[in-house]
């Protein structure tokens, strides 16, 4: 969300510093995104220490695909972030902000591919959302994983074997490689389409 208002703020100052022959596109664009990569990932990182800690998840080599997942889809977040931003006035940019973070979140976290309407797929096979979502799921859940702990006073713990909540979350096939390339793809794109778009407004007439 905050990324969203960096370029619809700075753009008087842009113009005119770009006008004036200051500096070109490039570095400022670069520059923009470089400063906020290790606040994203201080952030996330953050986050993942304490949840992966009070969830007593396995600190074997897991992590280390968690760690990537959660850092990549919040680098791919940002990436829209500043496409939304680059697109759009300020007013629309905080609202189309969310809706298109809980459209893309809908496929593949709130509801499986098998419920997903024909005409919707295709936002399924696209989303970071539910790549990144995938990947988490399934570098802790997958990999294989042994049973999990079940409680002596428990009579029946209907998710003690991993794999059959991948089972009910149709989750039992996920190739991570391919989910991460997806997401680092996305990332890219996203901000060659924000470069294009300022770029535009910059040299239109």
């Amino acid at each position: 969300m905050s990324v969203t208002l960096s370029f619809p703020l700075e753009m008087k100052i842009l113009s005119r510093e770009h006008f004036n022959r200051w500096y070109s596109l490039s570095p400022y664009i670069l520059a923009g995104v470089l400063i906020e990569i290790p606040f994203q990932i201080i952030c996330a990182w953050s986050y993942i220490a304490i949840t992966y800690w009070l969830t007593e998840q396995p600190t074997d080599y897991r992590i280390y695909f968690f760690v990537v997942f959660c850092t990549l889809s919040t680098l791919c977040a940002q990436a829209w972030g500043y496409f939304i931003g680059a697109t759009t006035p300020i007013k629309i940019a905080v609202f189309l902000g969310p809706v298109l973070a809980c459209l893309f979140s809908i496929f593949g976290f709130c509801i499986r591919y098998l419920d997903t309407p024909i005409i919707f797929r295709w936002m399924y096979t696209i989303s970071y959302f539910r790549a990144g979502f995938q990947g988490l799921v399934y570098s802790v859940y997958g990999l294989p994983r042994p049973k999990l702990r079940c409680p002596e006073s428990a009579v029946y713990c209907h998710y003690e074997v991993p794999s059959d909540f991948l089972g009910e979350m149709d989750m039992e096939n996920v190739n991570l490689w391919s989910n991460i390339s997806l997401i680092i793809i996305i990332s890219f794109l996203m901000h060659a389409f924000t470069y294009a778009a300022v770029w535009f407004k910059l040299h239109k007439r």
